[in-house]
């Protein structure tokens, strides 16, 4: 009776086991669809600002207006977005369970859409000069990273700093072209690797004050040239 007993027991104890680890997979499996919708959908907001981006330099163009200071305005709000998306994405990708390709396919569409935004401030830059944000791109490594965490948490605390920089961050080893065409135009070998607004690189982790001094170097231009612009 006693061994019987106990079996009931053991079974007992095993189903109660394995719907416990069922109803786990199935929350995370929630979770994760849930968390996979929440990224789409701010990834897919933040490509309609991009292309209202376009199309609003393309009226620009067309009518022979220049409005620096609503591109400005535009460039600063939506380096804000990425950096939020990038963010949400980095804490739902540590917590995921399951939808490990939907994951990685939000990440391609987020370093891509990075890239578009990247393209549009270039050209924002040629249109108006020093009259935009200050922009760095951010290049990080998943392997042996701790210098790029770092990293990355400076850049976060200068961006909480300052109202006029935009920070863009990509995987210097994410395997697609567009993104192993920026790398290799800029030859990033080693991360992390910066490019403070489009032309001074900054190779291994460097330190807050160093990027302030070149973002000031910046200022400093721009305080000399708006008196002759004004003229």
């Amino acid at each position: 009776m006693v061994k019987v007993f106990r079996k009931i027991m053991l079974l007992t104890a095993f189903l109660i086991a394995i719907f416990i680890f069922l109803a786990g997979a199935y929350v995370g499996f929630v979770l994760d669809s849930y968390r996979v919708d929440d990224v789409g959908s701010s990834i897919y907001n933040t490509e309609l600002d991009a292309e209202s981006f376009v199309i609003e330099n393309e009226f620009f163009d067309t009518f022979g207006i220049i409005d620096c200071n609503l591109l400005s305005r535009r460039t600063k709000m939506m380096g804000d977005d990425l950096g939020e998306i990038g963010r949400t994405l980095v804490r739902y990708d540590n917590k995921k369970l399951t939808h490990g390709e939907e994951y990685n396919s939000l990440r391609r569409k987020y370093f891509l859409l990075e890239l578009k935004a990247y393209t549009l401030f270039k050209q924002m830059d040629q249109t108006c000069g020093v009259k935009r944000p200050n922009i760095i791109l951010f290049f990080y490594d998943t392997k042996n990273n701790q210098e790029s965490l770092n990293q990355g948490y400076v850049l976060d605390g200068l961006v909480g700093k300052r109202d006029d920089l935009v920070v863009l961050s990509l995987d210097k080893d994410f395997n697609d072209t567009a993104i192993s065409s920026l790398v290799s135009y800029y030859n990033i070998t080693i991360a992390p690797t910066l490019i403070v607004n489009f032309e001074h690189k900054f190779e291994g982790y460097t330190y807050e004050y160093l990027i302030r001094e070149n973002l000031e170097e910046r200022a400093r231009s721009i305080e000399v040239l708006e008196p002759t612009e004004n003229v």
